[in-house]
């Protein structure tokens, strides 16, 4: 019996301090608003590391492929294209990467903007006046 006093005096205590049938469909619509924002974030994180990684495997095989080329050359002619061959493929990775890294870094910061509370854009129906401050009427006479 003890239990279902407290249970009622919370209920109670609620209705008094947290009127939930006005704040509770804002805070749940931003309470999803924003797990939906941490997964977006989660899965640019994601994206952004597995391409860095593949792109790693790709270097580091484009570079055993180069040096095994390099040493079996037998003019140095061959040598400086296989080292150019090579360097344009890295130099390829290393643009992809500012590339991937601006793209996810703006998905990233895109999805953690807005916080966790913020009314959503459907409440925003009064729109804050700006005041602008009157100068003081200046007297006609000298």
């Amino acid at each position: 019996m003890v239990s279902a006093d407290f249970a009622e005096q919370w209920r109670s205590m609620q209705k008094t301090f947290l009127p939930t049938e006005l704040f509770s469909a804002t805070l749940r619509e931003n309470a999803r608003h924003f797990w939906e924002n941490q997964e977006k974030a989660l899965d640019a994180l994601q994206a952004l590391s597995s391409g860095w990684f593949e792109r790693r495997h790709v270097g580091t095989r484009s570079a055993r492929e180069a040096a095994e080329h390099m040493c079996g050359t037998e003019t140095f002619v061959d040598l400086v294209q296989a080292y150019q061959n090579w360097a344009s493929g890295a130099f390829e990775r290393a643009v992809a990467d500012g590339v991937s890294w601006q793209q996810q870094i703006m998905a990233i910061t895109g999805a953690l903007a807005s916080p966790p509370l913020a009314p959503l854009a459907t409440e925003k129906e009064v729109q804050p006046v700006r005041s602008e401050a009157k100068a003081p009427a200046r007297s006609k006479t000298p």
